[in-house]
């Protein structure tokens, strides 16, 4: 499995957590059934570490979100976030691989704004909070 596909496990699995408040780890084994072993640590490494992070990345989040309160952030929009800021912020993956990588996410699965938004929170993250 691609990590680009990897990612995307790890973002609809942190949707399912920014809509109810929590991981279902029937949903994990269920996305990930056929996916190789370096593919499912990278995912529940990505889950775990937002998971405990999240308060940390909220801050972040509603930091650079200029203009928005966080609850009225698109859910969708939120776990593109989470992802891409936890990489950004606790991994070392190249930071503007992630962006890319969060800005398609948001294109297939927000609205048609929403990658312009996610591009310019990931931006001031990693201006700002990668010094």
């Amino acid at each position: 499995m691609k990590r680009r596909d990897a990612r995307e496990i790890a973002f609809r699995l942190t949707y399912e957590m920014v809509m109810t408040g929590e991981y279902n780890p029937e949903t994990k084994d269920e996305l990930l059934q056929n996916a190789d072993g370096d593919s499912k640590e990278f995912v529940c490494s990505i889950v775990n570490g937002i998971s405990e992070n999240k308060a940390a990345l909220k801050e972040i989040i509603t930091k650079y979100a200029r203009g928005y309160e966080y609850d009225r952030i698109y859910k969708t929009d939120l776990a593109v976030l989470f992802v891409a800021c936890y990489e950004i912020l606790y991994t070392d993956t190249p930071k503007a691989v992630v962006a890319n990588e969060a800005v398609e996410i948001a294109k297939t699965y927000s609205d048609s704004q929403s990658y312009a938004f996610v591009n310019g929170i990931l931006a001031s993250v990693i201006k700002e909070e990668t010094k």
